[in-house]
């Protein structure tokens, strides 16, 4: 059976597509679990827990003693909340990845590069809504509206500094945050993606299996 130049081709943009689409998800994966997960949500030390950190400071600037048990459980059940949430927004960026090597143009391959970077772009501007809605809402339903709970005695100011805090400064430093770690990804995917292409690019002009 005689193979043709244009099933080899075939062959070799399906090779191109499966290790793009196989960089973009571990590429997402580690955004998710390894830059926002583990680095933003669950910090690794507790020092670096802001939440936790600033409401007790603002705990202890009242002369107010904090019930430590009940924090910890509103603190698990809101992050365990935001992780789900999280997940599922940022697995819809493989799935942009992949659409747009569905588009891959064998006379312009580089141009795949510019119009994921647009993509990108885009996409990270619609993420951040949806980042900016889950945080709100769940900063209000599981922290906010428990502020009651996590302090032994009444006190008005407590509430009223900690519920500034959670709802503004705290909800613009995990998205600063998030921002951040999205920028330096999508850097290196696309920094990564363009050296596959540029491999591609070489193979079909330089082998004889193409002329």
């Amino acid at each position: 059976m005689v193979v043709v130049k244009e099933d080899i081709l075939k062959q070799h943009k399906q090779i191109l597509m499966t290790a793009g689409v196989e960089l973009a998800t571990n590429n997402t994966n580690s955004l998710i679990e390894d830059d926002i997960i583990n680095g933003v949500i669950e910090v690794p030390l507790e020092a670096m827990d802001t939440v936790k950190q600033r409401v007790l400071n603002i705990a202890k600037h009242n002369n107010l003693i904090l019930n430590s048990d009940k924090f910890n459980e509103v603190l698990i059940s809101y992050k365990d909340d935001l992780k789900k949430e999280f997940r599922n927004i940022f697995k819809k960026r493989i799935k942009l990845i992949e659409d747009n090597y569905s588009k891959f143009d064998d006379d312009k391959p580089m141009e795949l590069i510019k119009n994921l970077k647009k993509e990108l772009v885009k996409f990270n501007k619609e993420t951040k809504k949806e980042e900016k809605q889950v945080l709100t809402s769940l900063v209000k339903e599981k922290l906010v509206s428990n502020l009651d709970l996590i302090v032994k005695d009444d006190n008005t100011t407590f509430k009223k500094d900690a519920t500034k805090f959670l709802q503004t400064t705290y909800v613009k430093q995990i998205l600063e945050t998030v921002d951040m770690k999205i920028l330096v990804k999508d850097t290196i995917l696309l920094n990564s993606l363009k050296e596959q292409i540029e491999r591609f690019v070489f193979t079909m002009e330089n082998s004889h299996l193409f002329d």
